[in-house]
């Protein structure tokens, strides 16, 4: 089985990391990585697990994104694992 991980950050460095980490789990896994929730979106790719910086600079933030995510029908939501480095939001 293949798990299909999407990495949606900001900052290139926590993209690579975040990629980095996926890749040394014994698992066969797809990542695909976004800088920015409107790249996430257009990119029309369904995720199984996702990645998603709470605080994405331009445009609409992590939240914002997963209220949209989970407004959608329930097969079609990825599981979501915040990622901030934003200490008020750990």
């Amino acid at each position: 089985m293949m798990i299909k991980a999407a990495i949606c950050e900001d900052e290139r460095d926590s993209r690579d990391y975040l990629s980095a980490l996926i890749r040394r789990q014994p698992y066969l896994c797809e990542i695909a990585e976004y800088p920015s929730a409107a790249a996430y979106l257009a990119g029309g790719r369904e995720a199984d697990l996702l990645f998603l910086d709470i605080g994405l600079g331009k445009g609409k933030d992590g939240l914002e994104l997963a209220r949209e995510l989970r407004a959608r029908p329930a097969k079609s939501q990825p599981l979501i694992v915040f990622i901030t480095g934003y200490e008020r939001y750990v």
